[in-house]
């Protein structure tokens, strides 16, 4: 046979074989896929399937940015010990060790470290569950992770090293108990509550599918590698909350609470011209007696309003002109006997004729059920009251956007006939036989403040999509008018001379002038007078010339007083003091030359000089200039505020106290210092004492 051929079928021997085997493989792909294709999809269904994964929750944030609620991500380590190859394993175990020994120092020697997951790989390849998800490590941040990813071994990744990461995002309160209840909790177990549950659809966003695949003995991993950043994200929702101001209600109220050892308390802040909640507290004392903030009471207690409903009262006397504020009335001492049930002032005063507005300045039970049963306690008449109340919008829910607000329980003398009595007039006048919530009575106070245009409370401004504004949520009228002009400036005057000279005195403020009501509820009747609770409250509204907020501050059987204008009326003050401070233009309506007249001089305090310049001359303040430093000390002498140098030296940790966030943190950072913060306001204290040699080191500050 000559060359030629014997290379030709040479050649044809293997192209043959070439053609068998594809014909062989042909024959496996159709077998496996049509013939035993159910079995196949049957038995890889078990181990590899498409999951749903929960997109990370959006974030809630007060007015000005500041993250109310966020979900931080933290991370678990484990480890699939069958993947890396022997060549691998064997050459990175020793440093894979060290390195985790050095990571974790309280947990394993590098020795333990190497006997433990040697032997774990062992068992695994004897047949032995567990060492396809070893545990490794959790709670680690991404930094930590990002870290333990350039260990030996862990750098070759799932594929070539076994590196499980799973992702877990936890829901975190920056804040803590600051308007904890109102933005809610968020729990697959429990259920979510507050704002977390209202706007739960926005926040969890979309999920999506991952591809899922099950290792020994039981568990579920993703079978590419997870991305930890760029998951699928949830809506943000931005709130009416000022965190400053709502830093001010929780602490003012707490102070009451504690002062009265109360059994709870809350207080709302709101924009009057606009029904947006800047700042709202609930808090409540455990076995402990620390306070916490678990129920929503602002938005889900319901009580009896007592006092403070005589301004709805007030209006609809005004208003159906059946009195004026001229109006005569006897209050015969302070008690009075209505049918067969004797009505009582909160103590005898001996006063008998006054008008209606010394009634209402005085708070006097006997004269405004007086005056509202003359004109009201008639078959004929009593569904008008009633009316009146409707047209105020006292009847219906507020419908703030939190889940858990109960209707308001006003008597109807039709509805309720069965329950309804010959004294029911007189005690609903004086806020009683009824229930309201303290959002539905404060709604009521910024309806007046607002000359009687009604605004719908709300707690949301926006819902933010990618950064980008999605939804709005804009101010919203109830009732454009819920009484005459002259009604509401006659019940505003009522409730400004109410501070000045009547039952809430306390609550007069040199710094800001306040329009209000005090409210002394009794909600247990004992036999004895320490066996009695009460309830003390405060609702009104400021600057009263200009209203901008309304305020309540309910204190709930408090201890060693009860009134509202001594228990509940200073922490109205406090409050509204603080927030018009934080408020240039509120300010403005302040008396300048009033304030100046006062002898008023500042603390010692530092900062930046042509600040503090500016300030002296608006308040028309003397003072005296002894240095031409930007950073200065203020400083009082005799009658005169004197302005020197304040000495920074860049070798010396220098005093900041007394000085502003914005020029402590300036300085500081500055001469190469780190800065941590605690609470809001000026410096009062700090972590490293002044003239410590400066060596970059952090320092923590401590305002109120």
């Amino acid at each position: 046979m000559d060359r030629k051929k014997e290379l030709l079928i040479r050649a044809y021997v293997v192209l043959l074989c070439f053609v068998l085997y594809a014909l062989l493989i042909a024959f496996r792909v159709v077998n496996i896929s049509v013939v035993e294709g159910d079995k196949w999809r049957k038995k890889g269904g078990q181990n590899v399937k498409w999951m749903q994964v929960e997109a990370e929750r959006g974030n809630i944030y007060d007015k000005n940015g500041n993250l109310l609620a966020t979900s931080l991500p933290f991370f678990e380590i484990r480890m699939d010990l069958l993947v890396p190859r022997k060549d691998v394993f064997d050459k990175g175990i020793d440093s894979l060790s060290i390195s985790l020994a050095n990571f974790f120092p309280k947990r394993k020697s590098a020795g333990e470290w190497k006997s433990e997951l040697v032997n774990k790989r062992k068992d695994g390849q004897n047949g032995k569950p567990g060492s396809r998800y070893h545990y490794i490590a959790k709670n680690l941040s991404y930094d930590e992770v990002q870290t333990l990813r350039k260990y030996p071994i862990f750098r070759e990744g799932r594929s070539g090293g076994g590196l499980i990461v799973e992702k877990e995002s936890r829901r975190q309160k920056p804040f803590k108990e600051l308007a904890s209840r109102t933005i809610g909790m968020y729990s697959e177990k429990k259920g979510n509550k507050g704002l977390e549950k209202n706007f739960d659809t926005s926040l969890r966003g979309k999920s999506e599918q991952k591809l899922m695949k099950k290792i020994p003995p039981g568990f579920w991993v993703p079978v590419y590698e997870p991305s930890e950043i760029d998951n699928a994200k949830g809506d943000d929702v931005v709130t009416t909350l000022d965190v400053h101001f709502q830093d001010i209600v929780h602490e003012e109220l707490l102070k009451s609470l504690e002062q009265y050892s109360a059994e709870k308390g809350c207080a709302i802040l709101m924009e009057v011209s606009t029904g947006a909640i800047r700042g709202i507290s609930n808090l409540e004392r455990l076995k402990s007696g620390e306070y916490v903030e678990r129920w929503n009471h602002s938005i889900a207690t319901s009580s009896e309003p007592g006092s403070t409903l005589k301004l709805a009262s007030a209006l609809a006397l005004l208003e159906s002109k059946y009195a004026d504020l001229n109006t005569k009335v006897d209050l015969q001492g302070g008690k009075k006997k209505f049918f067969d049930i004797w009505m009582y002032d909160s103590e005898p005063h001996g006063r008998r004729e006054v008008t209606f507005r010394d009634a209402f300045i005085l708070s006097s039970n006997v004269g405004i059920a007086t005056l509202t049963a003359r004109a009201f306690n008639k078959r004929d008449r009593r569904e008008d009251f009633v009316n009146y109340y409707r047209k105020f919008g006292i009847t219906s829910k507020t419908d703030v956007s939190i889940v858990g607000e109960p209707s308001p329980f006003i008597k109807d003398p039709i509805k309720d006939k069965h329950n309804w009595y010959a004294t029911t007039i007189p005690w609903m006048s004086t806020g009683y036989e009824m229930m309201m919530t303290p959002l539905q009575i404060l709604s009521f106070y910024n309806t007046v403040a607002n000359k009687g245009k009604r605004m719908k409370p709300y707690l949301v401004t926006d819902i933010l999509r990618n950064g980008s504004d999605y939804k709005s949520f804009e101010p919203t009228v109830m009732i454009e008018s819920i009484a005459s002009k002259s009604s509401i400036d006659k019940v505003h005057q009522m409730l400004v001379e109410t501070v000045t000279r009547g039952t809430g005195k306390r609550v007069s403020s040199t710094k800001v002038e306040i329009a209000g009501k005090t409210g002394t509820t009794k909600v247990e009747y004992g036999k004895d007078k320490d066996s009695k609770k009460y309830n003390a409250s405060f609702a009104g509204y400021f600057p009263a010339s200009a209203p901008r907020y309304s305020l309540i501050v309910i204190v709930y059987k408090p201890k060693g007083a009860y009134y509202g204008g001594v228990v509940a009326g200073p922490a109205f003050k406090r409050i509204a003091e603080r927030v018009a401070a934080k408020e240039v233009d509120i300010q403005e309506f302040a008396d300048i030359d009033h304030i100046a007249g006062l002898g008023y001089q500042p603390e010692n305090v530092s900062g930046y000089s042509k600040d503090f310049q500016s300030l002296m001359k608006y308040l028309n303040l003397g003072f005296t200039k002894r240095t031409k430093s930007r950073w200065v000390n203020i400083d009082s002498e005799q009658d005169n505020i004197v302005i020197s140098n304040e000495k920074i030296k860049k070798s010396e940790v220098p005093d900041v106290r007394g000085m502003g966030l914005r020029d402590a943190v300036y300085i500081l950072e500055n001469l190469g210092m780190q800065v941590q913060i605690q609470g809001y306001g000026t410096v009062h204290n700090q972590s490293i004492k002044p003239g410590i040699k400066n060596k970059g080191q952090e320092i923590e500050l401590f305002l109120h």
